[in-house]
């Protein structure tokens, strides 16, 4: 039934590592000033390439910075995130 109601299937793929230091900058404030290496890290430990994985650990991610009244993510506020994301990711 489904089908029947979709007139175009669109493929979503990963973003490549080059993809993500190209978009993930832009996508949300507060990885525009984030070190490269960390976005690598967050995309290597959680993210993966998955726009919505990023979409998530962004969520996390600002919650982080919020609380801790910290204004860069670093990967002690990119591992406290990973771990709300839960196993699943």
């Amino acid at each position: 039934m489904l089908s029947s109601r979709i007139f175009i299937w669109q493929r979503f793929t990963r973003l490549t590592p080059d993809e993500v230091q190209d978009v993930i900058p832009l996508y949300h404030p507060i990885w525009a000033d984030a070190d490269p290496d960390d976005i690598a890290y967050a995309n290597q430990h959680a993210a993966h390439g998955n726009f919505r994985n990023w979409a998530r650990l962004t969520a996390h991610t600002h919650t982080a910075l919020e609380r801790t009244g910290r204004t860069h993510v670093d990967q002690e506020v990119l591992r406290w995130a990973f771990s709300r994301l839960g196993s699943g990711n």
